[in-house]
């Protein structure tokens, strides 16, 4: 009995991963699955076929060229400034499916949002640095090498946070730069 919901829950991962649901697949609206696809920034040779793998299940054939229309009105949404910022920011990697047309302004926005990511993610990890020395050095005993470990740690904190006041004004200057972007647009 055990092993009837282990197959339950195997099958229903193997759904979660199909690029469609079987309703999709049924209805066959491509075109806002393409826009979808688009808007999302997915690679669309690859895409498309993880459609026509998951609906080849049911013996349906999606449409390439409806779907095809809908992926370039969604790539008009994606491949923008203000779409290249969202997904810098979001620490997404860019799959080059821009059009030469809009990459450049898409890339400007995606350098500027990824430049504000990485910031964040360093003074996350600064301040976790900080946060661990500091728990260490709540536990050291009065020991020699203890006082030794715990001054060692102060100046690693010290330095530290040094290093967070310069990444938080870098971080400003980014969103500053962030801001007049968004202006400009």
């Amino acid at each position: 009995m055990r092993a009837l919901p282990l197959a339950f829950v195997a099958l229903a991962l193997l759904a979660s991963c199909a690029s469609v649901s079987r309703e999709e697949c049924f209805a066959g609206d491509w075109a806002s699955i393409g826009q979808r696809d688009g808007a999302a920034g997915r690679v669309g040779a690859t895409q498309f076929e993880r459609h026509v793998t998951a609906c080849a299940k049911l013996d349906l054939i999606p449409d390439r060229t409806a779907w095809a229309e809908g992926y370039e009105a969604g790539l008009r949404q994606y491949c923008t400034p203000l779409g290249g910022l969202r997904e810098g920011e979001a620490g997404y990697r860019y799959r080059d499916v821009c059009p030469a047309s809009s990459e450049a302004g898409f890339l400007r926005g995606y350098d500027l949002g990824t430049a504000a990511y990485r910031q964040r993610q360093r003074i996350s990890e600064i301040e976790r640095e900080i946060s661990a020395l500091s728990q260490r050095n709540t536990v050291l005993t009065a020991t020699d090498d203890g006082r030794r470990e715990w001054r060692a740690n102060q100046s690693a904190i010290l330095s530290l946070r040094l290093d967070l006041g310069l990444a938080r004004a870098e971080l400003s200057r980014i969103e500053r730069e962030i801001r007049a972007f968004r202006a400009a647009i």
